[in-house]
Parts: structure tokens; C-alpha cells; sequence
């Protein structure tokens, strides 16, 4: 054995590598892992599911309680022990935490992507959407930038970096009971700019020390020995800063929800997954190899690092780190699963109407696909959590609202606009965050009770009435207010012009509307508190009254949606056209997207935006019973 070890050190050193060692366990038979504080049959399960999906691929999976050090499953432990590789995108979690410590970024310096990172003869092209906004380091790092990261990592000592992974067991044996463990590479004098995207010679790291690593970067910084008893072995007790551990967290978030494992879709399951992905190149190779970290927190919500309950390694040769992500994705499911046995989380199914295809979901991620959708310019924080809580709580309210149909909800304004990831909507780090941060809170009257929550575009100067609009008796939170914010909004004035003709076609296309041939008046009958026309009269070969509401829509199916934005309109004509001079756009209950907009750009919480837009209402934690009751 001490001339396999001595051999390996030989040929490292003929490629000018020099091996960091720790004591070592090669003697140790090997044994089967197992972890008796828990029910056989629940490791068996991840055993099972992880094998399952790696199927007939090459490489290897190592599932382990980021807690404790106990190792739940592991698929092929040959390559997932004895046999190191370079890290790829997996080491610019270490990289970007290397950079804040050594002050040469903060978890606010951005830094705009020039699309690819050259080195030599070989470049590292970003495979991110271009344009983007300038990169935080959460951003860069759920975007995996290689811009990013080759431009911080250019100025990293390389001596404190190494003895930053030195310190969280690169380069050593984790300890493991496992036969001819190998320690990896940490070498010395190859630091190169593209080490800190986790290419070349610099580094090379078996799945389970990557595994022991990241357990360490999350869980509070105990770096743990691989256990395959009940016991828990400390190896060392890192510092990691609270601060950096969120910039982490937050860029592993991203990864998940709408960065390089977005399409694993990690983040609609039962269960707060953060993920890092990576795609490396071999030494002297030309083939890429793909990894996935995947760490998971029961609930909906990360929370502190003790309650980190999973962390899965993928590794996969002639793959990329978007493929090991979706490998991963079984297992997270089965750890969803049984942390929600005997539970009632909340799904939703979602027909996307363009595409005639019902998706299943947690009720978050359909709340982020209607805020990236509802909210694609909107760039402030508070105004974006007033609209994720006042979404959340419509969901909450109409749950099964195409019950017939066989799905809960629409993906047209009948419900709430909805866009599918698969047609390529943006997911900006900023409405993650909203969703994220208000998890769990929902909209409640005086009586503790779910409320109705409505939002549109602008309301153009007051909110409307439920019951003059649409003729439902309306709770005082849907009365109407007054709304001096949205006045600077882009469609609190406007004006829609149509032709005679035109719109005696578009009348015609109702029963409700239609007069014959031509239109000898219109005129707004009478207007309700909030300044909406309330009644309309059309007079031709037959006389129609309609209200206001409905001779929108009627109009706007005909012609387009932005003649007539709102019913809050005054009518005129001038020879053969007639002249809607208006003010807002959409329905015009509840919350004001333009005045909310306005509203936190002063300064104002979400609290207090949606304290104005539904008085007498509170922001509070919701419960699936709550949401049954609340269902019409």
C-alpha cells in the first residue's frame, strides 16, 4: 500500500503537482454504509431512487446529512471515493467566498458580463442570457458566470486560497471507512486564473470530499468525518460569516429557481432547495463532466444552517452540470416526500391556455411565474412583495378554480397571467427574493379570514368598487380609495379613438351591444363612486344599455386591449370617430401596480402599500386550513 501512495506521488510530482495529505485510511476494510438513526427502509429509498437515476450513466452519487457527516446513500463509490476530478462551476461557491473575505468584492459589487472568459488556446464562454443587468455575487454565481469569476479570481492570492480549501478538506482523505480513498489534488505552484472557475490542474476533488466541503460552507462550519455509524466526528470548526453564508445561499437559490439548473425545476418541489451546478473539462481530455451540490431544507423557506436536512452529489462523465441537476432531481423528490408525509403542502396545477398543457407545482412557484409575468419592468423590492402577497392570497382564495376542468388555474387574466419557464420568461434575481421573502404570508381581514385580493395595472386615481363592477357585494377592503401615487404612472391618462364603423363592428360581435348597421349615440348613463362608467346607452336601429365593465371587454375583444384600458371613461365624438378619454388600465381593484411602484420608490414597506390598497387588512401567516375555508 505505501508504494501505491508512494507511486502517486511520484507521478504527481512529475507534473509538478505536490499532494496535501492528511492521515491516512487506506488499510480500512470497506464496509457498508449505513446510518441506524433512522428507519433502514428510508435509506433504502434514497438508495434506490439515487441508482435509479443514474441508470446506465457513468458516474457517481453521494447523498449525506449535512448535519451529522452520515452518509444516507451512495451509487458507485469507486469513483465516488478513489477517483478525483476538476470541479468546474462547483468551486465558485469557495472562489466567491475567497473574494469577500479578501475585500475584493462586497455582496454588492456588480460587475457587467462580457460573455466569455479566453485562457490561452480555450475559451469559457458564459452560457447565460446576454444583456443582463450588471452581476451581484449571488447573481453571478445562480448564473455561474465565467466573466465573473475568472475577472475576481485574477486577484486572489493564491496562497490564502489554498489554505482556504486546505481548511475545508481539499486535498485530504475525508476519512471515510473506504478503501483506497484518494485525497484528491491541492497543488502547488499551477494557480492559474481559470482555477477559480474550477478548470485546470490546480484542484481536483472526489464527490464525497465535495460533499464534506459544502456541508461544511452551509451547515454553520463543522467540516465533519463521513460517518457509517450514529456517531458525529468533528474534523474542525470553520468560521463561516453569516453575511457570506447568505451571499451563498442566495446565489445557490438562484441557481435553482432561475440559473443553470433552472430546468431541473428543483424549486417547484415541496421542499427549499439551493443547488450549484458545474461542467468541467478532463485533465489532458476534451470531454466535459458534470456536477450538481443540491443541499435541502424542509418547508418552504431556507432557514438557519442547523436545519439543512440533505445534501446530494452528482457526478457525471460526458455530461454537463445541467444534466447532473436533473439527476438529482428523484432524489430531492423522494426527500420531499418523506418530510411531507402525514403533511398537506400546497400544489397547484396551472393550464397554460397558449400551449393546451397542465403543469403541477408548489403554490410559490406558480407565484413567482405570475410576478415574472405581471411584473416584468418593476424594480422595487417593496412594490414586488406588495404584488407577491396580493397574488399569493387570490391563489389562496380561488384554489380549484377550474375544478371541472380538471386544473386549479388559467393561465390568462380569467385567473392570473402566467407564463410557463418553457416559453422563455425572465426570472430576475429581485422577484425570487420578493417570492422568497414573503413565503407564507397572505392577506387577512378583522376576522383572521383569507380576503378577496384583486390588482391591476393602474387604477387611475381611485380604486374600483367590486360591487359597481362587477355586481358583487363588496367587504370594505373593496370599496375603493383614493390614490394620489399613480398619478405619474404611464396610463393614468389616455386617450382611445375609433372609427363609427369600427365600432359598430366590434358591437355587433355581442348580442348585448349590438344595434344594427350604425351608432346614432353613446353616452355614459351614470358613474359610480369611483369615477367608472356604470351604465352605457347605445343607440342605433335598436337601443342597448351595458355597463361600463362590460362594454370594455366587449370592445377590447374586438380591437385590442390597450383602445379601451379601463372603464374609468368619458365619451365624445368628433365627426366620424368617437373619443374615449380615460384613466387607468384593467379592472382596477385592489392593489395599484403604478401607484405601488411609486409608493415604494417613497419608501414605503409592502406593509403599508397593501395597508392602502386593502384597509383594515393585515399581512399574516397563512395555514392550509385557512385556505380551504377561504375557497368560494
Amino acid at each position: 500500500m505505501a508504494l501505491k501512495i508512494l507511486l502517486a506521488i511520484v507521478i504527481a510530482t512529475g507534473l509538478g503537482l505536490t499532494f496535501v495529505v492528511s492521515p491516512n485510511h487506506f488499510d480500512a476494510p470497506a464496509k457498508t454504509i449505513r446510518t441506524p438513526d433512522k428507519p433502514a427502509n428510508h435509506y433504502t429509498r434514497l438508495q434506490t431512487v439515487a441508482a435509479s437515476a443514474l441508470g446506465t450513466r457513468e458516474g457517481a452519487i453521494v447523498i449525506i446529512n449535512p448535519q451529522t457527516g452520515h452518509v444516507h446513500a451512495v451509487v458507485n463509490p469507486t469513483l465516488a471515493f478513489r477517483s478525483a476530478f476538476p470541479p468546474g462551476s462547483t468551486i465558485k461557491s469557495f472562489t466567491a467566498l475567497a473574494a469577500l473575505r479578501g475585500g475584493i468584492v462586497t455582496q454588492n459589487t456588480r460587475l457587467r458580463c462580457r460573455g466569455k472568459h479566453n485562457r490561452e488556446d480555450v475559451i469559457d464562454a458564459c452560457s447565460h442570457p446576454p444583456n443582463l443587468e450588471p452581476f451581484s455575487p449571488a447573481e453571478a454565481l445562480a448564473y455561474s458566470c465565467n466573466y465573473y469569476f475568472a475577472t475576481i479570481g485574477a486577484r486572489l492570492d493564491e496562497d490564502n486560497f489554498a489554505r482556504m480549501l486546505a481548511d475545508f478538506g481539499f486535498g485530504q482523505v475525508t476519512g471515510i471507512d473506504a478503501y483506497d480513498e484518494s485525497p484528491g489534488v491541492l497543488a502547488d505552484g499551477t494557480w492559474q486564473t481559470e482555477s477559480a472557475i474550477g478548470e485546470g490542474a490546480f484542484l481536483q476533488v472526489t464527490p464525497i470530499q465535495m460533499a464534506m466541503a459544502y456541508a461544511a460552507l452551509l451547515n454553520g462550519g463543522q467540516l465533519l468525518k463521513p460517518a457509517n455509524d450514529s456517531v458525529t466526528r468533528v474534523r474542525a470548526q470553520l468560521h463561516i460569516d453569516e453575511n457570506e453564508r447568505s451571499v451563498l445561499l442566495e446565489g445557490m437559490r438562484g441557481a435553482v429557481t432561475f440559473g443553470t439548473a433552472q430546468k431541473a425545476e428543483l424549486a417547484s418541489l415541496p421542499a427549499y432547495v439551493v443547488g450549484k451546478t458545474g461542467t468541467s473539462t478532463q485533465l489532458q481530455g476534451f470531454r466535459s463532466q458534470g456536477w450538481f451540490v443540491g443541499l435541502a431544507f424542509p418547508g418552504e423557506r431556507q432557514t438557519g444552517p442547523e436545519d439543512a436536512q440533505l445534501l446530494v452529489v452528482v457526478y457525471l462523465k460526458k455530461a454537463h452540470g445541467a444534466e447532473a441537476a436533473e439527476v438529482a432531481r428523484p432524489i430531492f423528490e423522494e426527500f420531499a416526500g418523506a418530510s411531507n408525509r402525514g403533511k398537506d403542502p400546497i400544489y397547484v396545477s396551472v393550464h397554460q391556455v397558449s400551449t393546451n398543457s397542465t403543469q403541477r407545482m408548489s403554490l410559490d412557484d406558480y407565484i413567482l411565474r405570475v410576478v415574472a409575468t405581471e411584473a416584468s419592468v418593476e424594480d422595487q423590492p417593496e412594490a414586488l412583495k406588495a404584488l407577491a402577497i396580493a397574488a399569493r392570497t387570490y391563489a389562496l382564495k380561488n384554489l380549484s378554480r377550474h375544478e371541472e376542468q380538471g386544473y386549479d388555474f388559467c393561465s390568462t387574466t380569467h385567473c392570473q397571467r402566467f407564463t410557463s419557464m418553457k416559453t422563455g420568461i425572465a426570472i430576475r434575481p429581485a422577484l425570487v427574493r420578493a417570492v422568497t421573502e414573503t413565503t407564507g404570508l397572505a392577506l387577512h381581514d378583522d376576522s383572521d379570514q383569507i380576503i378577496d385580493a384583486y390588482f391591476s395595472a393602474s387604477c387611475g386615481g381611485m380604486t374600483a368598487n367590486l360591487k359597481s363592477l362587477w355586481g358583487e357585494e363588496a367587504p370594505t377592503y373593496l370599496r375603493g380609495v383614493r390614490d394620489e401615487y399613480c398619478s405619474s404612472g404611464a396610463h393614468y391618462r389616455w386617450t382611445g379613438v375609433i372609427e363609427s364603423q369600427q365600432l359598430v363592428n366590434a358591437l355587433r360581435s355581442d348580442p348585448r351591444t349590438d344595434v344594427g348597421q350604425r351608432i346614432r349615440e353613446l353616452s355614459v348613463v351614470s358613474y359610480d363612486q369611483t369615477g367608472r362608467a356604470e351604465v352605457i346607452s347605445i343607440a342605433g336601429d335598436r337601443v342597448r344599455t351595458i355597463s361600463g365593465w362590460e362594454f370594455k371587454l366587449i370592445v377590447g375583444r374586438a380591437l385590442g386591449w390597450n383602445v379601451l384600458k379601463s372603464s374609468r371613461f368619458n365619451i365624445s365624438r368628433s365627426g366620424s370617430q368617437f373619443v374615449f378619454s380615460g384613466s387607468g388600465f384593467g379592472h382596477g381593484l385592489g392593489l395599484c401596480q403604478e401607484g405601488s411602484h411609486v409608493m415604494a420608490q417613497r419608501g414605503y414597506s409592502y406593509q403599508q402599500i397593501l395597508a392602502n390598497y386593502f384597509p383594515g387588512t393585515n399581512v399574516l401567516e397563512y395555514s392550509r386550513k385557512k385556505a380551504q375555508n377561504a375557497q368560494k
